[in-house]
């Protein structure tokens, strides 16, 4: 009877030990878990604090705009785009996008208004050729033009006698676009929105 005793209480230490140690590696495996994102986050945290205040240098145009607009030709567009009724020229280069707007008298019609646009993009191109300056190369990205003409920027709801028109070429786009800002594409979506936003009022 005593040798049966024993071999239990032997038994149940073995089955103690084995516990014991399964416990042990379920932590060690638990801290393990816990300890490889902290130490990351950690990494992270320091590396970009050392890097901190030191100011990013270059520019997301490098190896593009080749060859760049000069400030020459710049007022060589700006000298060529007047025109009769025109009220302010601005010529603008930024963010590789030569922006020009044209405010004509307030009494211009649409057709005067589309006849300057075109002009004004002509006399552009004629200085700065599209297929140099306003199309893509095969590892170079090159600029956009975009030409805005209109006769007034209308107070209110009452936009009667308001025309604008926007001419774009884009670098990756093979044709200039003209569009009428002044007037809705679809008019019975624009006169639900207007309607809509009426109400809210």
């Amino acid at each position: 009877m005593a040798k049966k005793g024993k071999k239990q209480t032997t038994d149940k230490q073995t089955t103690g030990k084995a516990k014991h140690t399964k416990s042990r590696i379920l932590y060690w495996i638990a801290a393990v878990v816990i300890l490889i994102p902290v130490l990351l986050l950690g990494y992270i945290y320091l590396s970009a604090k050392e890097s901190a205040g030191t100011p990013t240098v270059g520019s997301r145009f490098d190896n593009s705009l080749d060859p760049a607009i000069t400030e020459e030709q710049l007022t060589k567009v700006k000298d060529a785009l007047k025109f009769d009724g025109a009220e302010n020229v601005e010529v603008n280069l930024k963010s590789a996008t030569l922006r020009i707007t044209i405010d004509l008298d307030d009494k211009a019609g649409s057709s005067k208004v589309k006849s300057v646009l075109n002009d004004a993009y002509d006399k552009v191109v004629k200085i700065l050729p599209v297929k140099t300056y306003f199309t893509n190369q095969k590892d170079v990205r090159m600029y956009d033009l975009d030409i805005h003409v209109y006769n007034f920027i209308p107070e209110g709801d009452d936009t009667s006698g308001w025309v604008y028109k926007e001419k774009v070429k884009n670098a990756s786009a093979k044709k200039a676009v003209t569009d009428t800002l002044s007037s809705a594409r679809n008019k019975k979506q624009a006169n639900k929105l207007l309607e809509e936003q009426k109400k809210d009022k």
